[in-house]
């Protein structure tokens, strides 16, 4: 495991002092077993070879906070990381050429310092800031609060190898491939008085992505949030463009209205270029549709207590070869709960140019001290046939049960039938461990 980041042996070895401790650690450790079934190789027009998987996953992750130390205000140090192997045949997504894998998602230290102005990031995690579209860097970010409501941040680092392997865009798994990406935001917040959080923000935001000095990602763009009169009214704005392509990337525009405290509004538009969200080095950027607009709203109002509708509509316009392709997308949903019983149900339309579905999922959960049950339907009935299948249809049944000390387990089974294949089904059993441990008392 090669490239983790220095900065976690240097957590780790933080920790091992005699005088360093954390005010609060939580850990959580997850190991799971899937058991399922793959299809292998196959050409068109012959049946493909059906083979069942098992992988066993351990999922851990550790946040200490509070880690007392002569220089960072409120030091963090968090660890994210998983290991698999497989027990059956090996999964065509495994991403290595060996049974055994796994992977750190998330590992860096942060805490603050000059009284609160400067925030500062090292190691492996997910950049949040603006057109950042959430990279996962090996890397830094800083943060920088000014006066007058005005905040910096830049970043830069390596985008995440996944797997330990390349970090080639040829040859790897990354979403983002690369060996170089920087960028930051520029932002001001201006306060309206009656509340915290009550305002304007407004911000400008870049991000560039290089491998090998070729350009994977160049976009810059430009956000809003406002909250004019009180907290249940926001607006919010978004729009990007790629510099090295000429044109936008994505724009968005988004009210939300809670009228009364049973009945919230919704409405917005967004606009995408799908080809422009992929790396420029990636090769499924020319199956991709140039552009789409999405148009519409929703509405969810509380009938009575723990009883709630709701309902959405969307416009979507896609490029045809006769000109624009207009398009339906209709949800609707009922929700139902009380004590320890909940239900509900959904129906949704999608009408496409490459195809179209109606469809259906019907859901339920019952909480009985330490144990619970859950049951879940959902199936699809196709405009176009998709391999020869005009529907789609799955169930999920679950049950778990709380241990000792912060343990607890559960298994879910699935089967269906779909257009890939006519019968199919797997298992999962879960342990999870989840505590939360205090080491001194913060006054």
């Amino acid at each position: 495991m090669r490239n983790i980041t220095p900065v976690i042996a240097l957590g780790l070895a933080l920790f091992a002092g005699p005088t360093v401790r954390a005010d609060t650690v939580d850990v959580t450790s997850t190991t799971l077993l899937t058991v399922g079934e793959q299809t292998r190789g196959g050409v068109p027009g012959e049946k493909p070879e059906l083979v069942t998987v098992a992988p066993a996953y351990e999922i851990l992750n550790i946040a200490a906070r509070g880690v007392t130390n002569p220089i960072a205000k409120d030091l963090q140090l968090v660890v994210s990381t998983w290991g698999s192997y497989e027990l059956a045949d090996r999964r065509w997504d495994n991403g290595t050429g060996s049974d055994l894998t796994g992977d750190v998602m998330t590992g860096y230290l942060s805490g603050r310092l000059l009284g609160d102005a400067l925030t500062l990031r090292l190691g492996r995690a997910h950049v949040m800031t603006g057109v950042a579209r959430m990279i996962q860097l090996d890397g830094g970010e800083a943060i920088v609060t000014l006066p007058f409501g005005v905040r910096l941040s830049g970043y830069a680092g390596a985008p995440v190898s996944q797997r330990f392997g390349t970090r080639s865009g040829v040859r790897s798994w990354n979403p983002v491939a690369g060996d170089l990406a920087y960028g930051g935001r520029a932002a001001v917040f201006v306060p309206i008085s009656g509340y915290a959080g009550r305002g304007l923000d407004v911000g400008a935001s870049a991000n560039f992505v290089e491998d090998g000095g070729d350009p994977v990602r160049q976009e810059v763009g430009a956000d809003f949030r406002l909250q004019p009169l009180a907290k249940n009214l926001t607006l919010s704005g978004f729009g990007s463009y790629s510099l090295y392509d000429e044109r936008f990337s994505e724009g968005n525009a988004a009210v939300s209205w809670t009228v009364q405290p049973r009945l919230h509004l919704t409405a917005d538009w967004r606009f995408t270029a799908p080809d422009l969200f992929l790396a420029r080095n990636s090769i499924l950027s020319v199956f991709s549709t140039e552009r789409r607009n999405d148009i519409g709203g929703g509405v969810r109002y509380e009938l009575q207590h723990g009883l709630e509708v709701g309902a959405d509509y969307h416009l979507a316009i896609e490029p045809g070869e006769d000109g624009d392709f207009y398009g339906h997308i209709v949800e609707a949903s009922l929700d139902w709960e009380r004590g320890h019983t909940s239900a509900g149900g959904e129906v949704f339309y999608r009408d496409q140019l490459e195809n179209g579905y109606v469809g259906g999922r019907l859901f339920g959960r019952q909480d009985l001290g330490k144990l619970f049950a859950a049951a879940d339907v959902l199936g699809y009935f196709f405009r176009e046939q998709v391999n020869g299948e005009d529907y789609s249809i799955s169930g999920t049944l679950t049950a778990g049960v709380e241990l000792a000390k912060g343990f607890s387990a559960v298994i879910a089974g699935r089967a269906g039938m779909t257009p890939f294949l006519e019968q199919t089904y797997d298992v999962m059993a879960k342990l999870v461990y989840n505590q939360t441990y205090r080491i001194r008392e913060v006054r």
